[in-house]
């Protein structure tokens, strides 16, 4: 569709969206592409199935398929040139939201009172990998843990900000997966593989000039070592890994073209590959989380540098728990062992009920609400509305 014609779209949508009564935008979600749904989906769901409440879905994605599915109590919205426009215009009750940097940019707060409402997008510490400020502005955060509100407050604390209203949420996406992966099993699905062992590899993106993703520093070094040792690699990179890194990708894939136990896999919508490995290896994506808290089998950690976006992360006093958490749900590897990466890997394969009863044990303590955050998080928003008439 031509830009001209979008923008027209758009225009029209923004009226739209402001001509229609507001009993039925007292709710709105905002997503940033059609990618993001999935931590929206089960809150969605929630609250215009469950709960029979009117809501709006915003999208800055013209071919986001919320745009084209009619569902009951749900209005769509196309905005994306418009936005600032439109959330500094908002008189919606609420909105929710998984994009930081809110007020520090060109799509400021509202101005006439919505309650903005943070979702994270990342199991792990945010601290780090947030710019200073990228939450200042939001009213009330969705935390997926109590590692997260221990940053949040200390956060408060630091650089004297008005105290936030924190709800103890969890992370939809590890419920979907880990519900799906019990119905997976209870098919009386295993894993399969005329191999050693099936080893999904997930790295980070980068970005590479940060040197901080495995697949850049070492991942054609890691893969031979797996393939010659008789293991099944699939190779699952970052979406971003494609559109930035394209030529390096497709050498990749050129390299091990011809082995019978090299499979690359970029579908990230399924996660068939995901319940079928046997353990991941990574390094500081956040994917490691809902593998192994969502299937409770090892992850294979290769130690790059972590990715700092905050360079003023000390000042909080706090190790981040992707750091602390990394030797209870798996192992740490240095980049320049690699050569012992089939030895570790089939060790880890073998102590995978050892592992899984660790696993399990750091997901007590480090998530909310598993298999209910979707309810935990439409109840806050039932009860903000009732209370705030």
């Amino acid at each position: 569709m031509k830009e001209w014609t979008l923008f027209i779209k758009e225009f029209s949508e923004f009226r739209r969206f402001f001509k229609l009564d507001k009993a039925q935008r007292n709710v709105v979600v905002y997503s940033e592409d059609s990618s993001y749904y999935t931590f929206f989906e089960g809150i969605i769901d929630e609250l215009a199935g469950r709960h029979n409440m009117k809501l709006c879905y915003v999208t800055s994605e013209h071919n986001d398929s919320m745009l084209r599915t009619k569902r009951k109590n749900i209005n769509a919205f196309y905005i994306r040139h418009l936005l600032g426009f439109f959330i500094l215009l908002l008189d919606s009750r609420l909105i929710l939201m998984t994009m930081p940097d809110l007020n520090k940019f060109h799509i400021k707060k509202s101005v006439r009172g919505a309650n903005h409402i943070y979702l994270f997008h990342n199991i792990g510490s945010y601290f780090h990998v947030i710019r200073r400020g990228g939450l200042f502005h939001y009213d009330t955060m969705f935390a997926v843990g109590p590692h997260q509100i221990r940053e949040l407050r200390r956060e408060e604390q630091l650089y004297k900000l008005p105290q936030r209203t924190i709800v103890k949420f969890g992370y939809y996406r590890l419920d979907k997966m880990h519900r799906d992966y019990k119905k997976w099993k209870s098919a009386g699905k295993k894993i399969k593989t005329k191999f050693k062992a099936r080893i999904l590899v997930a790295p980070g993106w980068g970005p590479w000039e940060e040197r901080t993703s495995m697949l850049d520093i070492c991942g054609s070094k890691l893969i031979r070592k797996l393939l010659d040792s008789d293991f099944e690699v699939i190779l699952r990179p970052h979406p971003m890994t494609r559109k930035r890194y394209p030529e390096f990708l497709d050498a990749l894939y050129a390299e091990f073209k011809n082995r019978s136990n090299f499979k690359p896999e970029e579908n990230v919508s399924s996660l068939e590959s995901f319940y079928s490995s046997d353990i991941m290896i990574s390094d500081w994506s956040g994917v490691v989380y809902e593998y192994a808290f969502g299937t409770e089998r090892p992850v294979l950690f290769i130690n790059t540098p972590i990715k700092i976006n905050n360079p003023e992360y000390k000042k909080f006093g706090i190790e981040p728990i992707d750091i602390k958490i990394r030797n209870q749900i798996g192992f740490v590897l240095q980049p320049n062992d690699v050569d012992r990466v089939d030895a570790v890997a089939a060790r880890m394969v073998r102590e995978k009920e050892k592992y899984k009863k660790r696993i399990i044990m750091a997901r007590k303590k480090l998530i909310f609400n598993l298999g209910r955050s979707s309810s935990a998080g439409a109840k806050f928003i039932i009860d903000f509305l009732s209370k705030t008439k």
